[in-house]
């Protein structure tokens, strides 16, 4: 990291969960992500922010095997990316489901665990699956309609698919987005929660502020390379990111308006 890139990173020797060098990738002529280093440790929970268009998304993509790198490598768990995804849980900001189709949580969390749907859920994906639907504050919906859920409901059932795998490392794409305001506080607790554990890492890509303040211990602040990676506490003084003044700006606002 040069001198630009305020903030302070993790120790260096700390067990890296998610290790990315010199990430690229380009479309065409166009670069969308270029020269992107940053690690994430074992128990850490970091926030990626930035403008809209900075490169968030694609990053993800690149991590989770949905776009090819131009350059750079990346590794999950000490293991080249193609074999570590597999210690990936993810929690996708739009689901990608039939809302035709009638599925209750029980059976999406073991479709997760077996890798296909099941006709049949065994005794031991149903045990596992309710263990994770009790952690997320969802136990009481293990045998209702997907379809007939709220936004904040649908997210704690995703939450506990992902959990349900054992994830060495936890990717949330703004998991706080289409919920409402009751939703997205309680969402926010349960991350915190998560933010709390010594042995799961976890990426977040977010641009609510609440969320930043109570669950990262790092924040890595995008825009097409890593403008700054470090300590909330040193990245929200910093004028220079634009996502996150315009963040703070749009809190400031609502409390305004309490």
């Amino acid at each position: 990291m040069n001198d630009e890139r305020l903030g302070t990173p993790p120790p260096s020797r700390a067990p890296r969960v998610l290790d990315v060098k010199g990430l690229s990738v380009r479309f065409g002529a166009r670069s969308v992500v270029e020269d992107v280093t940053f690690h994430v440790p074992v128990g850490e929970f970091l926030c990626l922010c930035g403008p809209n268009g900075a490169g968030k998304s694609t990053l993800l993509k690149a991590i989770l095997g949905l776009v090819q790198p131009s350059a750079g490598t990346i590794r999950i768990s000490d293991l080249p990316a193609e074999e570590g995804r597999k210690k990936i849980g993810y929690v996708p900001q739009r689901k990608s489901f039939d809302r035709d189709f009638p599925a209750t949580p029980l059976e999406v969390i073991a479709a997760n665990l077996r890798g296909k749907w099941p006709l049949r859920i065994r005794a031991h994906e149903r045990e596992i699956a309710m263990a994770m639907l009790e952690k997320t504050g969802a136990v009481k919906l293990a045998n209702a309609q997907m379809r007939d859920l709220s936004g904040g409901e649908t997210q704690r059932v995703f939450l506990a698919r992902a959990l349900a795998t054992k994830p060495d490392l936890l990717v949330l794409d703004e998991p706080t987005a289409g919920v409402d305001v009751g939703g997205r506080a309680s969402i926010i607790d349960l991350m915190a929660e998560i933010s709390a554990s010594e042995t799961i890492a976890a990426v977040l890509v977010t641009h609510n502020l609440q969320a930043i303040a109570r669950c990262a211990e790092r924040v890595l602040y995008l825009e097409r390379t890593v403008k700054a990676w470090g300590l909330w506490s040193e990245l929200s003084q910093n004028s220079d990111l634009s996502a996150i003044q315009i963040a703070s700006d749009h809190k400031a606002m609502e409390l305004d308006g309490d």
